[in-house]
């Protein structure tokens, strides 16, 4: 078991150096941060994610978690 949790964590890895390649690359090629934003928010919905965060937090707290 901890062979497949060295392969995930080494998979999860690898696409977050991927990237910060990426977003370095179009950085170095001048891109606009906004405009990488805003790419990266309608492939991936970022600010779904962010929103869902918040809201968990939100219940969390409101249930005495935090």
């Amino acid at each position: 078991m901890s062979k497949a949790w060295r392969i995930i964590i080494l998979v999860v890895l690898v696409a977050i150096l991927l990237g910060a390649v990426c977003i370095g690359v179009g950085m170095l090629t001048g891109a606009d941060a906004t405009r990488i934003y805003s790419v990266l928010d309608n492939r991936y919905h970022i600010e779904a994610y962010i929103q869902y965060v918040q809201q968990l937090i939100d219940a969390c707290k409101e249930a005495g978690v935090f």
